[in-house]
């Protein structure tokens, strides 16, 4: 029995990986939007409204109706997921990478593992070792260093910038703590309707129909769909699955880190950016902190 719950951990690990990946995707497509004419907030809400859009065929073709059904706190856990760490999470880092540049909003970002961490501790008993903090010291100056490639002269300061971008970091790890408890509901059914509330709320705030009338285009509906299908859809349905495998949720925001590695490798080979040594060693960290974090013991406080 033990063996075969470390094997089904083992997988859930391996899903929280491959939604990493596909999230490091995410720059490639809103690039590819915004260069087609899309504005930031038309992006963030394409991004999920497409998303619940494919998943209304995909959930018939997988169970029917039923998995439409939800109860009324399944229905009150996507309201939440939806509004505060869809909506208000896209409207924050927008705001912060409009204040402060896009290097400091994703390093702000990944402040999330220390969140999740953190509220791990609180809300689940977690150990928190010398091990995990090291795999997160190094996971975070790995991120800090792929996104900034060593060069902190872009780097700029804004009260209110910051806040926004803590505040993103703390509503993308707020997101990993409800997931973990919805492991009742189907992983497409809590997809489903967190899109519908985060779609509902970046339209009402954004307005984005006007703008995706102006760029419609075919490379444009081509775009919307691959992000909507690739870094939301497939990696949150992953990120759900593996999540629900009782995992222990101060490791997970670490191996998902991964994302940053790919959304390097992208800019790299994509945009032509520059493979700067500084971003060589970041991605090394990263990496390496996913294989220390792997090295903590598996096993929760006693309650």
């Amino acid at each position: 029995m033990e063996s075969k719950g470390k094997d089904q951990q083992l997988r859930g690990y391996l899903m929280i990986l491959t939604a990493g990946i596909l999230w490091g995707s995410i720059g490639f497509f809103s690039s590819t939007l915004q260069s087609q004419g899309a504005e930031s907030a038309t992006v963030a809400f394409l991004r999920i409204f497409v998303g619940m859009l494919l998943l209304i065929p995909l959930m018939l073709a997988m169970g029917g109706k039923r998995l439409f059904l939800i109860d009324r706190r399944g229905l009150l856990t996507c309201a939440v997921l939806g509004l505060l760490c869809q909506a208000v999470f896209n409207v924050s880092y927008t705001e912060s990478i409009s204040h402060v540049g896009v290097a400091t909003a994703s390093v702000l970002l990944y402040t999330s593992p220390i969140f999740v961490c953190v509220m791990s501790k609180l809300c689940f008993k977690e150990t928190i070792g010398p091990v995990k903090l090291l795999a997160l010291a190094i996971n975070i100056l790995g991120s800090v260093l792929t996104v900034t490639g060593g060069d902190f002269s872009s780097v700029k300061f804004s009260v209110y910038g910051v806040a926004a971008g803590v505040l993103a970091g703390f509503l993308y790890a707020l997101m990993t703590i409800i997931s973990t408890t919805t492991g009742k509901y189907n992983s497409l059914t809590i997809l489903f309707y967190s899109f519908l509330f985060g779609s509902i709320a970046l339209a009402a705030a954004g307005h984005p129909w006007t703008n995706i009338a102006q760029s419609f285009s075919l490379p444009f509906f081509a775009a919307a769909v691959g992000y909507g299908l690739i870094p939301t859809v497939g990696s949150y349905f992953f990120y759900m699955k593996g999540l629900a495998r009782n995992l222990e949720t101060s490791k997970v925001p670490v191996i998902a880190s991964v994302e940053t590695v790919v959304a390097a490798i992208i800019g790299i080979f994509v945009f032509r950016e520059e493979a700067g040594l500084w971003k060589l060693a970041g991605i090394i960290c990263v990496l390496c902190s996913i294989a220390i974090m792997n090295m903590a013991k598996s096993k929760k406080a006693p309650a």
